[in-house]
């Protein structure tokens, strides 16, 4: 029974604090954007393609209304202008890292 508390707990702050998350192709752009950016690479709009979340036309479609929302932020790299990278807006990482914290001490 913990277990599912701890959904429904992860569940009422996903919705109250991250609304933006909309569909699973969401919820998962967020998260291979976030890995990637923890790792220290930012992640490259071409790469995502390549994960098979969804269709490339799927991909653009939700990637255009985080970035719209300012959810994604999207910048171009120095040494090449077609290169396309992809990170979170910090106010959001700020509210994944809480919502990490929250799991850790659910699940502990």
């Amino acid at each position: 029974m913990n277990t599912f508390r701890a959904l429904k707990a992860l569940h009422e702050y996903r919705k109250r604090h991250l609304p933006f998350l909309q569909t699973v192709e969401d919820i998962e752009l967020m998260r291979e954007i976030g890995l990637s950016q923890a790792a220290g690479n930012p992640m490259q709009l071409k790469a995502l393609f390549l994960l098979g979340i969804g269709s490339a036309a799927t991909i653009q479609r939700r990637l255009a209304r985080l970035r719209r929302l300012g959810v994604v932020l999207q910048t171009r790299a120095e040494h090449d202008r077609r290169v396309i990278r992809l990170s979170i807006d910090p106010k959001v990482l700020k509210l994944y890292e809480h919502m990490g914290k929250l799991m850790r001490k659910a699940w502990s």
